[in-house]
């Protein structure tokens, strides 16, 4: 009875504690994801993207203390994650919702499993009974998701392929293409990152968004959501607004207006319009030209004019010598890393919802608004829900990911050996010791003796072998990518970084970007990086918590002789006036030439030196002579050894190099194998063109499919055109070598980030990083021709 009593007592331990009486409020409803845009589908959410959380509450009375929404999930090792944000409860009674309070939760799926809401307490007490939305599937990495804003557009489909025009999947490119749609503004995210899900968002300021947009671009109460869908933009998201007869209202919010290309004058009445506008295919002279409207017909035209504040491209109709002083219908400019389109007409009532020409020109805006190829459907394969996730199409974050996860001189026991190892273990422990009992000492009764000893022998013979070959002391490799906008004044960092830890032990992680480089401003988002899991969390209840706002991740475990990767998006200001400017730009068009360069730049990073140095110049590159560029000294271009952006791209930026060390890719077959690596090394510096610049590195090769999908915000080749002549782009990067100290490494002067791993950022008490590490910089510099 006793033993019985003591494994009831044991699993009612393991169950946690009993379910609360009478808690105060009922979670009655929870949907994770954005918004569905197509009636028969689900909520939108995706692999490693975060995703906004809505919950449903029913409360008694009001609470007048303060509450939390809690959201856990698991990360790709199944260990439990928590993401708690203010909620304030103290006028609310009744069934109320979360985001009507002013409240969105936030998740980051790692795979099919489960996500746990909880309303609790500022101290940690529940209020609520956990609800758990169960069997959560996200979409993979490869699905390419659009987010439109206000009404919804009627009518949105993309070209069907041939003898597909009747099956309504194929509008949808067989399920490669998501459609999302936030009708409200209080279900708008109000942190940046939730619309990391999102590859292009699309606004729509018909008739029926009036109040949509006063809320969202006027009301002091929507600021968050106003800021947050901005500052998505600058950080590399995509938009598209359209325009048509609600232009004068555009006109007078301002926090729209000055995000747009293009001014918006009030709007015109036109008869039928002659658009023209490229092809898809990857020519660069094939256009299509459609016709509008009826004849007889009228509609509301958006009047656009240049802004002579911000350079922007003329779209529509395409900027040639034919198309000189014709009126413009769309143009597009970048803001910070992203960038913005304005369409100067109505997609969401006639006539172009009856225009025969409707699939083609959404295929076009998801083609120049967002990224050309990815939103082509990739290999055009159907890409049904299935049972488990694919990195496939995402190879160069897997490579990155591999790089990052590889420490020189730690190798790695195959599992081959380890197999070999139980085998002998288990001969050990059976026949060898029966042998030794029975026919050598003829007492089995001493197994009572010899048993513990094997297993105590084996059990520290494989824990000093494991010490000898991990070694004891803490290893860290980095990759920082920066992107200076130096018109702007400001910096936006991206960070991977794995740690090895050779104890059990616990972080706290942060990023911020690095001594003389920026000011750090609010934003930053650090979570896991790691490969599709089960997602449901362990029974041994390891948990981590994401800090505020997912500014840092507070007591991440660890386990012995293992690795952990984490992520990061930061950003940071500059003054461009300043006497020493991160960078800045004295490059100029010569007179009477403006498609010439003259003049100088001058960086002053905190590197001390940039090798590889290449710049780009409407649709050039221009590998710099030395290759190298150091702080403070001025650099005036020859411009004299000159190639086609895309032709040195595909012939040097190194994307094959990239992809071939995510295993799934290399192991394909017919595919060549990447040169072998010492073990637990590196395969060579880490080449990043491929992500910088990923579609411009792509051949129109049977089978060249985009393979950059949970990065398509860092790719930048939409700048790459012969008419960009605003802007000179620099890259070039820097290399700490393994086996340099820690500190020194990935918080010294060739790091564009500072790491804690023992602190939160800002809080004073940084500890120097213990061990080694492996940092590589890569650096894109954004300088201004005047």
């Amino acid at each position: 009875m006793r033993s019985r009593a003591a494994a009831v007592a044991a699993l009612l331990l393991l169950a946690g504690p009993a379910p609360a009486a009478d808690l105060p409020v009922k979670v009655t409803n929870v949907r994770v994801g954005l918004p569905p845009g197509r009636p028969d589908a689900g909520p939108v959410v995706r692999f490693a993207s975060w995703a906004p959380v809505y919950a449903d509450l029913e409360l008694a009375s009001p609470l007048p203390d303060p509450a939390e929404l809690v959201v856990e999930a698991a990360d790709p090792d199944e260990v439990a994650t928590t993401f708690a944000v203010p909620l304030d409860l103290s006028a609310a009674s009744g069934g109320v919702s979360a985001a009507a309070l002013g409240t969105i939760g936030y998740v980051r799926p790692a795979g099919v499993g489960e996500v746990t809401v909880t309303v609790r307490a500022k101290g940690g007490k529940p209020l609520s009974e956990p609800f758990r939305v169960r069997s959560l599937r996200p979409r993979d990495p490869l699905a390419y998701v659009v987010v439109t804003l206000g009404p919804p557009f009627p009518g949105f489909e993309l070209p069907k392929p041939t003898g597909a025009a009747d099956d309504p999947a194929a509008a949808f490119r067989y399920g490669r293409i998501d459609l999302a749609n936030i009708p409200d503004v209080a279900l708008l995210p109000d942190r940046w990152f939730g619309y990391e899900g999102a590859d292009l968002v699309v606004l729509n300021t018909g008739p029926g968004a009036d109040d949509f947009l006063r809320r969202l671009f006027a009301d002091p109460g929507a600021a968050a959501k106003r800021d947050a869908l901005v500052e998505w933009v600058r950080r590399g998201g995509r938009l598209v607004v359209t325009v048509g007869a609600n232009a004068d209202l555009v006109g007078r919010l301002p926090a729209l207006h000055d995000l747009l290309p293009a001014a918006v004058n009030g709007n015109r009445t036109r008869g039928p319009l002659a658009l023209t506008w490229p092809n898809r295919a990857g020519s660069q002279t094939s256009t299509t030209t459609k016709t509008l409207g009826q004849k007889g017909a009228t509609f509301p035209v958006a009047a656009l004019t240049p802004r002579p504040d911000r350079p922007a491209r003329r779209l529509i109709p395409p900027p040639d010598a034919a198309n000189a002083g014709q009126e413009a219908f769309a143009f597009q400019s970048a803001v910070g890393l992203g960038k913005v389109t304005v369409v100067g007409f109505d997609l969401d009532r006639p006539p172009f919802t009856e225009f025969a020409a409707r699939p083609e020109f959404w295929d076009w805006v998801l083609a120049e608004g967002g990224a050309a190829r990815a939103s082509a459907g990739g290999d055009g394969k159907p890409r049904p829900p299935a049972a488990t996730l694919s990195e496939e199409e995402d190879e160069a974050a897997v490579g990155l990911r591999a790089h990052a996860d590889s420490f020189d001189g730690v190798p790695v026991v195959s599992f081959g050996w380890v197999a070999v190892l139980i085998v002998l273990y288990l001969l050990l422990v059976g026949p060898v010791e029966y042998f030794v009992l029975k026919r050598v000492l003829g007492r089995l009764e001493l197994t009572w003796v010899t048993f513990p000893l094997i297993v105590l022998t084996m059990s520290l013979a494989a824990y000093f072998t494991a010490y000898a070959l991990k070694g004891r002391e803490l290893r860290a490799n980095k990759v920082d990518v920066v992107d200076v906008d130096a018109a702007g004044g400001r910096v936006y960092g991206t960070t991977w970084c794995t740690v090895f830890s050779p104890r059990i032990d616990t972080y706290t992680v942060g990023v911020e970007p690095n001594d003389g480089l920026a000011a750090a401003s609010p934003g930053t988002a650090v979570s896991w990086v790691g490969a599709p899991r089960g997602g449901r969390a362990s029974l041994l209840r390891r948990s981590y918590a994401y800090h505020a706002d997912a500014d840092a991740l507070e007591k991440v475990p660890v386990q012995v002789w293992s690795t952990k990767s984490f992520g990061a998006n930061w950003a940071g200001w500059f003054d461009p006036l300043g006497p020493a400017p991160v960078a800045k730009s004295d490059l100029a068009h010569p007179p009477g030439d403006p498609g010439a360069v003259i003049g100088t730049f001058t960086l002053n990073l905190p590197v001390p030196v940039l090798t590889d140095c290449v710049l780009f110049y409407a649709g050039q590159a221009y590998p710099l002579p030395g290759g190298t560029v150091r702080p403070g000294e001025p650099v005036r271009p020859v411009w004299d050894r000159l190639t086609p952006a895309t032709q040195w791209l595909q012939k040097e930026g190194g994307l094959e190099d990239l992809l071939r060390r995510a295993p799934g890719y290399a192991d394909r077959p017919g595919a060549a194998k990447a040169p072998a690596a010492a073990p637990g090394a590196a395969a060579g510096p880490l080449p990043l063109f491929g992500v910088l610049f990923h579609e411009a590195c792509l051949t129109y090769g049977e089978g060249v499919v985009p393979r950059n999908a949970s990065l398509r915000r860092l790719d930048q080749s939409w700048r790459l055109t012969p008419d960009n002549r605003s802007e000179v782009i620099l890259v070039g990067r820097a290399v700490t070598p393994a086996g340099t100290p820690a500190e020194e490494a990935l918080s010294g002067p060739g790091a564009g980030s500072r790491l804690w791993l023992r602190g939160l950022p800002g809080s004073g008490d940084r500890a120097p990083l213990p061990g080694t590490g492996r940092q590589e910089t890569w650096v894109r510099v954004y300088l201004p021709v005047r």
